[in-house]
């Protein structure tokens, strides 16, 4: 939550997300069973920007849905908090619960695809300054395919990331 331009040190939970926490999808227009809260902090451009050097989001998929197929240059941390889901990547896939961590290194293909059906909840930490994700290349797609990981992933679910927005 922002106060007078500078986070709050506590950010209280709700039945449906967080207070002063808007619920937002990829992107706007885009219904793809995909919620965003961004909890604390927020992208940041310049690094002496005021504000966290962590971004903390949390992410909401309905049943059948799909995380954007991506990678980028940063890493990033899953926690899932509800819900059964599959974590895709690069040719791997294991299937995640409620308490797993997943860490997502530098330039790692990834997804993550709800099992069952229940909603599939979980946290990201990443840097606040960061690169925008990537949409796999010919090379990334033909690997997954060819690996077990290419029978759970679903690379045009979500549509591609824009380079003005949160990505």
């Amino acid at each position: 939550m922002k106060t007078g331009g500078r986070q709050g040190r506590v950010v209280r939970a709700t039945e449906t997300g967080w207070e002063g926490v808007p619920a937002e999808g990829y992107r706007a227009g885009a219904a793809v069973g995909v919620v965003r809260h961004t909890i604390v902090g927020g992208r940041k451009f310049d690094a002496a920007a005021p504000g966290p050097s962590l971004e903390l989001r949390y992410f909401e998929l309905a049943p059948g849905a799909v995380s954007r197929l991506e990678k980028h240059e940063h890493e990033h941390f899953v926690i899932v908090k509800r819900g059964l889901g599959y974590a895709v990547i690069d040719d791997t896939v294991t299937e995640i619960a409620p308490n797993d961590v997943v860490y997502v290194g530098a330039l790692e293909l990834h997804q993550f695809v709800t099992r069952g059906d229940e909603p599939f909840g979980f946290y990201c930490i990443v840097a606040a300054l960061r690169d925008f994700s990537q949409e796999p290349a010919q090379a990334d797609l033909a690997r997954l395919n060819a690996s077990p990981a290419g029978k759970v992933a679903k690379p045009f679910a979500v549509p591609p990331p824009r380079k003005t927005g949160r990505g």
